[in-house]
């Protein structure tokens, strides 16, 4: 069922394990949004051997065709990105994306441009309920640039972590918190990030503030939008944390509240290894699945 919209609305989840619940979660996404969908997969472990990066494939994975884009760090080179985390010097790719995970949405607007809006789902969430169509219906006519959970005001050295060692760039404006699980940004909301992010790289890097830390997407993003004069709104109604469900399991739902809840995730290394010896089809070609642990 097509989601009626008057916005062109591009949808995307990101993982870096390849699993039968992470990849029927996304099943769920893409069949029911009505938005062009990718899986936005992080293959900078190699779980997926001899593909193509940094383009759109199709991949059979549990006897689902997946509309997937692979990535690695060399796309952030690309982009010129910033490489920092919360050690505020260059650091192991997953750490880079986890602590910057607003970069996701630079790197799908570099490659999927024509699009108003952008939602992004972790892999470890799970909408419960049949389809997405009830989650997406409460925003597809809204031209709100950030919907984000728990936008909140907040002060440089808070007691909220990410707000420590800011003052180099954020110590005479108004401070919002937020949580990135799930998330969606206007074009030209991203296309503002992305230049303050290079702005700021330049400031954080002849700042001789010393034990500085580069800002930690969860208050990036709402701080530079809300003080931009961008309009920004929560997400709280639709998002909710979760028990500890197993991610690999098909997950049931009993008494369907269409809200979305995270984190889902559950002991999934033994189960991994025996995926192990697993292949998938890329264009006629057997390809196979390195053991993720």
């Amino acid at each position: 069922m097509q989601n009626v919209s008057k916005n062109k609305t591009f949808v995307f989840m990101v993982t870096h394990i390849i699993t039968r619940g992470v990849v029927n979660e996304f099943k769920k996404l893409a069949m029911t949004s009505g938005f062009d969908t990718i899986l936005l997969i992080d293959n900078s472990n190699k779980i997926l051997k001899n593909l193509p990066l940094n383009t759109q494939i199709e991949l059979e994975l549990f006897g689902n065709k997946i509309n997937a884009f692979l990535f690695d760090k060399n796309i952030v080179n690309t982009i010129n990105l910033p490489q920092y985390s919360q050690k505020s010097k260059r650091t192991n790719f997953s750490d880079l994306m986890w602590y910057n995970a607003d970069y996701r949405f630079f790197m799908v607007r570099k490659y999927f441009q024509d699009y108003q809006f952008y939602w992004q789902f972790d892999y470890d969430v799970f909408f419960n309920g049949a389809s997405y169509s009830k989650f997406f219906e409460k925003y597809n006519n809204s031209n709100i640039d950030l919907y984000i959970s728990y936008i909140n005001e907040t002060k440089v050295n808070s007691d909220w972590e990410w707000t420590k060692r800011t003052e180099w760039i954020y110590d005479k404006i108004n401070l919002y918190s937020s949580f990135f699980p799930a998330s969606r940004l206007s074009g030209k909301a991203i296309d503002f990030l992305y230049k303050k992010r290079l702005t700021h790289k330049k400031i954080f890097e002849k700042s001789k503030t010393k034990n500085k830390r580069w800002i930690n997407c969860e208050l990036f993003v709402p701080t530079e939008l809300i003080n931009n004069g961008f309009k920004a709104e929560r997400l709280n109604e639709s998002l909710r944390f979760s028990p500890n469900y197993d991610l690999n399991e098909d997950r049931l739902f009993e008494k369907p509240d269409n809200i979305l809840y995270h984190p889902i995730k559950g002991n999934y290394e033994e189960k991994i290894k025996k995926l192990s010896h697993f292949t998938i089809n890329f264009m006629g070609i057997k390809v196979k699945l390195k053991n993720t642990n």
